[in-house]
């Protein structure tokens, strides 16, 4: 089973200062921590719009 969620080791949340509470969710570009709630968008370097609706096109390998 693959695990949707990522936690950052040694992040800090800049909301409650609290350690080892943040979690990636690299599908929906979030960031999120389970101490505050706080929630902050980012980019994920490989996975774009096109990429995640159609895995197919977004490799190239054969073309």
């Amino acid at each position: 089973m693959m695990r949707l969620a990522h936690i950052l080791d040694g992040l800090r949340c800049s909301g409650c200062t609290a350690l080892d509470t943040l979690w990636l969710d690299p599908v929906r570009g979030i960031v999120e921590c389970h101490e505050c709630g706080e929630k902050a968008v980012v980019m994920v370097d490989g996975l774009g719009p096109a990429g995640l609706l159609d895995p197919v096109c977004s490799w190239d390998g054969d073309r």
